[in-house]
């Protein structure tokens, strides 16, 4: 879910002056230790739970940007500016028109807030848009019930998880005893047993997650009363190992970090689904691969990748990393960088990020395809036909996304001679790089995909892999084309229904031309601007009924990525 899209802040800690644009549904703040990465976290707070940290106040001269905290005559102001941009399952409940008509006058979903501390005054100045002037108390108090509607979870790596999932127990209770309460009633004699069947159901997906990640553990159950003088009873996991039963609490920081997640997001989950007045949650995380292994890493940056991007999610995450891994499963990454000017960020593709935060030594280098072990890499020609691909598998399988990776060669850095792209190129880094790709799982290959007119190379790559490595080469079939597009239609797009075609030609009428049959047909002086408006088309708007002819291959392609996992 993108609710914040853009964060200003000034004066706050490290950070004089700094601005996080175009945030994601799952972001990362990668950066050095004391970068101040934590401290655009702790804004955050500051702005929706006015603390800096749980349990830890605002004291503006504690928190006032360093440099100038010692300055008499500088009047210490802290302003935090939230850009959001409402997604269509965010609803206003009944008796809030007055604060949709505030925040949305022209009925856009786009609008900001800034929240302004100076040291005089005892609450902060509220700022809409770019007024100059704060709003009254009236109107503040319409944002404050707009942000009433967002729960913050602030989650800092100073704690121990477990602590965190002890403090969310009347939560947890409350979300058993609602779904117990929905069912038939029943008599004194088997409402126990009906609670602790109905926690067996609440926590099945988080079983299942559980045991898919540490295989060792047999089974997991909620602790729940047996009798009435147990009905005023404390939550906590039992999980077994070996036909043993251990209590949560003495299990280990990386088995309780998944606990501590997956419990959060239930309650979360279930919070939407039985009241209106929640629409959504921001988690803002420090560090969520401390304490981690390298397969528990790879687990929990999976699962809040796949938390955050699912349909109709009401859930964003920003993180603080030193991780390879939960950076390649963000959708954002920052890289946050101390200077004169105080902390501050910059935005970069991934790649881009990831080879930075290795020479700075924040994070190990790896070969870039290596880099998702636990995800199925699909690499295709070019950067037309990975939108493609993008925009299609978002329709067929949306789900799919978050956990296939799928990237060319300029995209993730893989050619070194400084190629971008085409058949040609691709083949030759498959055949240069054979020893690597043999070291992926068998579970998680390499899948090429070829253009129809160059099925030769799916051949020519293949003889150097036996069926037993983890590599896969595929070509677009070309008698799944549309018929009306012949073969001066290169690549994915003999595969586009006709409703894109005709789009390019009302575009432009001089590039595609149709004959008396039906047919269409492109002059070559003028493919690369048909090939540059099928993709402006594609990004904007590819429909359902768009990837007809593509449909087939691409389910393929996905059954062959996800089979195994």
């Amino acid at each position: 879910m993108k609710l914040i899209t853009g964060i200003e802040i000034s004066g706050f800690r490290s950070i004089r002056e700094a601005c996080l644009k175009d945030i994601g549904n799952f972001s990362t703040l990668a950066g050095v230790n004391n970068s101040g990465k934590s401290n655009y976290l702790r804004a955050l707070n500051l702005f929706f739970n006015g603390e800096v940290e749980p349990q830890f106040g605002f004291n503006i001269n504690k928190d006032y940007y360093r440099p100038d905290a010692s300055k008499q005559k500088k009047k210490k102001r802290i302003r935090i500016k939230i850009n959001f941009s409402l997604p269509s399952n965010f609803n206003f409940r009944k008796g809030l028109k007055e604060v949709e008509t505030l925040l949305k006058p022209s009925g856009s979903s786009s609008f900001s807030i800034t929240k302004e501390w100076i040291k005089e005054f005892p609450s902060p100045n509220v700022y809409l848009n770019d007024q100059i002037d704060p709003l009254d108390l009236e109107s503040r108090h319409k944002v404050e019930q707009f942000l009433s509607l967002i729960s913050l979870r602030y989650i800092p790596n100073r704690v121990l998880p477990i602590d965190i999932i002890k403090k969310e127990h009347q939560a947890l209770r409350d979300v058993l005893i609602r779904r117990v309460s929905r069912q038939r009633p029943a008599t004194d004699n088997s409402i126990f047993k009906k609670i602790s069947d109905t926690s067996q159901r609440l926590i099945l997906s988080l079983y299942k997650h559980l045991k898919e990640t540490v295989p060792d553990i047999e089974d997991i159950k909620l602790s729940t009363p047996s009798s009435l003088s147990d009905m005023i009873f404390a939550f906590g996991y039992k999980l077994k190992e070996k036909g043993i039963e251990f209590e949560d609490d003495v299990q280990g920081s990386g088995i309780q970090s998944l606990l501590m997640l997956d419990t959060l997001y239930l309650i979360d989950q279930d919070y939407f689904q039985q009241f209106g007045w929640k629409q959504a949650s921001i988690w803002v995380i420090e560090e969520p691969e401390s304490s981690l292994h390298c397969s528990l890493e790879a687990s929990v940056a999976s699962f809040l990748s796949t938390i955050a991007n699912e349909k109709n999610s009401r859930l964003q995450i920003i993180s603080t990393t030193h991780s390879e891994m939960i950076i390649q499963h963000s959708d954002k990454c920052y890289l946050i960088e101390k200077s004169l000017n105080g902390s501050g960020s910059s935005s970069e593709e991934i790649s881009d990020i990831l080879e930075k935060t290795s020479r700075l030594g924040v994070t190990s280098w790896t070969h870039p395809l290596l880099r998702f072990p636990l995800s199925p890499l699909i690499l295709v020609e070019g950067k037309q036909d990975h939108g493609f691909l993008v925009k299609a598998f978002e329709i067929l399988n949306p789900r799919a996304l978050s956990k296939i990776q799928l990237s060319y060669l300029e995209k993730i850095s893989l050619s070194e001679s400084g190629e971008t792209g085409g058949a040609e190129a691709l083949a030759k880094y498959i055949k240069n790089n054979v020893k690597v790709i043999k070291n992926r799982s068998l579970k998680y290959p390499v899948i090429t995909i070829f253009d129809w007119d160059v099925a030769s190379k799916v051949t020519d790559v293949k003889k150097y892999f036996s069926t037993n490595d983890p590599f896969k080469a595929f070509a677009w079939s070309e008698s799944n084309a549309n018929p009306r597009l012949g073969r001066e239609f290169h690549g994915f797009e003999r595969f586009l229904e006709d409703r894109i075609i005709e789009e390019v030609r009302s575009r432009n009428p001089n590039i595609v031309f149709q004959n008396a049959d039906g047919k269409y047909t492109v002059p070559k002086e003028h493919y690369s601007v048909f090939k540059s408006l099928v993709q402006e088309i594609i990004l904007n708007n590819l429909l359902d009924s768009d990837i007809v002819y593509a449909t087939n291959f691409l389910n393929s392609i996905i059954t062959e990525a996800l089979g195994t996992i």
